[in-house]
This record gives structure tokens, sequence and C-alpha cells, in this order.
């Protein structure tokens, strides 16, 4: 009798140890990230807040003037390397009013307690300009990949269920034109490995491939948000 016709999860559903630690976004995420900014965030001047190793900032120059805030815990010594020739902050307290006509935050608020990032969203609306939008991904804790790894999920310190992101963001004041997932791309979810997965590769890959944000909340990693400061 077979796995599934005996009622067993079939192996690709097994339990799989992961190392605990947060997950940065893979390389292979940071060009859909800049898709995604180029179709429904718009031009610069662009602001990445939290910087985490300049990769993003390094891309998204070639749209247009892009600066950098680095986390405490950031060399941001290691960032203007990265990314040569583009300012980096290493306080709020640096950044013009109004001074960015968009802003990319990965990974940024699920860093933080609630205190601190309520601080950050509050300096984001304060940063934008009118109109001006922002990408803004955070881990899920109630998506697709929590559920298939269970206790050892690579996340950041801070994750919350989508619905709670989305009230953080709102509440605040941002208006919410897009939200999504960025999908099962920190496999492996079972004993295949993640190109053999089916579960995980066919839908990342064709989100990766559109360019656009179409997986819906809770289908992966993180939960995705394009918001705009109102004007």
């Amino acid at each position: 009798m077979s796995a599934t016709s005996s009622g067993e999860r079939p192996p690709h559903d097994e339990p799989v140890r992961r190392p605990r630690g947060p997950a940065l976004p893979a390389e292979r995420l940071l060009g859909w990230y800049v898709r995604l900014i180029r179709h429904y965030v718009g031009r610069g001047p662009y602001l990445d807040a939290g910087c985490a190793t300049g990769g993003l900032m390094r891309r998204l120059v070639e749209l247009g003037p892009t600066s950098g805030l680095a986390f405490p815990s950031t060399a941001a010594a290691v960032v203007r390397d990265e990314a040569p020739g583009c300012p980096v902050h290493t306080a709020a307290s640096d950044l013009p009013d109004a001074g960015f006509r968009s802003l990319a935050a990965l990974h940024v608020l699920d860093r933080m307690d609630a205190t601190a990032g309520d601080k950050a969203v509050a300096c984001w609306r304060r940063v934008l300009q009118p109109g001006g939008r922002a990408l803004v991904v955070v881990a899920d804790s109630t998506g697709r990949a929590h559920h298939l790894v269970g206790e050892d999920w690579n996340t950041a310190p801070f994750p919350r269920p989508h619905a709670e992101w989305r009230e953080v963001l709102s509440g605040a004041g941002f208006v919410i034109w897009h939200e999504g997932s960025d999908g099962l791309w920190n496999g492996p979810y079972g004993r295949l490995p993640s190109w053999l997965d089916a579960r995980a590769e066919a839908p990342l890959a064709s989100q990766l491939s559109s360019g656009r944000l179409v997986l819906k909340p809770g289908a992966g990693e993180s939960s995705v948000f394009v918001v705009e400061n109102p004007a």
C-alpha cells in the first residue's frame, strides 16, 4: 500500500530540518523586486530602507538616484562598496522630509519590535513625497512556508500574520494598492529538493517570469505590499 493510500503524508510533505536564522532575499528574488518596483512603485529618487547588503541598491541605481538607510548592525562601508556612489545613511534623522519618490523595505519591519517598527513606518511616511509609493516585504507567520516547515522555519525575529502587517501599514496612513506573497523560494519544504517540488517551483517560476505580484497572500515565505503615501 502506498504512503498516500494509507493516509500518511507523501514523502515530499514530511517535516524537514532547516538551519535556524533569518533568511535574507536570495539573489534570484532581487531582480523580481526591482521589476515590481519599476512596474508598481515608479520612478526615483529611491530609498532602500534597511539596505542589508547593498544588492538592491546596486540594481535600483540603474533606474534612478538611490540612497540607503543602513541597519545599526549593518556595516555601512560594506553597503557603500556594493553600491558605489550611493549615499548610505546610518540614522533616520539624516533623511530629508519628502526627499524620495519611491521606497523599498525588504525584511525591515520583521526585524524590529512593535515600537521600533511603528517609528520606522512613520519615518517612511515622512521621507516619501505625497503620492510616493513603497514596496514592503515582511515574513508571514501564517504563510504556507511556515505551515510546511514548522518550528524550523527560517525567518526574521518578529514575523506576524499577513492581516497584522496590513493593519500596521494602513493604520499608519498608507493606502494599500497591491498585496500578495513572494512564494516558496527558501526550500526545501520536504524530502524533495526545491527544484523538483512542483508546489514550490512552478508557482514561483511563473511569478518571477511575469515580473508581477501574482501569488495570493499566504502562499509563501513573506507578505508583499505595494503602498502609497496619500497626497
